[in-house]
């Protein structure tokens, strides 16, 4: 029963340790479904107490850098997902995105509605990975 309870201790320490190798910065682009829409996208992810993170995160469109407010964010096994606020043409939209880590970066999908009424704004794919 010791031995049993070690290894599920050493386990469990392993996988919070594994969590916290995501600190850090990362940069990589978002891509538009639907549009040839393209841009820089940058992230950092902190550890703020036990098993809860921390994301600040924004992108570029059409060359000009979009501040974002995140209104929530999860990752837990390997799997990112946020959600954030942002200003365009005047309209507060919220993206949704997630993904997520291949062992080198985290990739995966977007959507974007606005927020007032729900209407579809944007689609598509992201990725990002520390720079080197």
């Amino acid at each position: 029963m010791r031995c049993l309870t070690l290894l599920f201790l050493s386990t469990l320490l392993l996988v919070r340790a594994a969590d916290n190798d995501f600190a850090g910065r990362y940069t990589g682009v978002w891509k538009s479904n639907s549009s040839e829409n393209t841009g820089a996208i940058s992230m950092t992810l902190t550890p703020v107490t036990e098993g809860a993170w921390k994301c600040d995160i924004s992108f570029t469109l059409a060359g000009d850098e979009v501040k974002c407010k995140v209104q929530s964010f999860k990752l837990e096994h390997e799997q990112l997902d946020v959600a954030y606020d942002f200003q365009v043409q005047g309209v507060t939209a919220r993206s949704s995105l997630n993904g997520k880590w291949d062992g080198k970066a985290f990739a995966g999908s977007y959507q974007t509605t606005v927020v007032d009424s729900g209407d579809g704004v944007d689609a598509g794919t992201w990725n990002a990975a520390r720079p080197k």
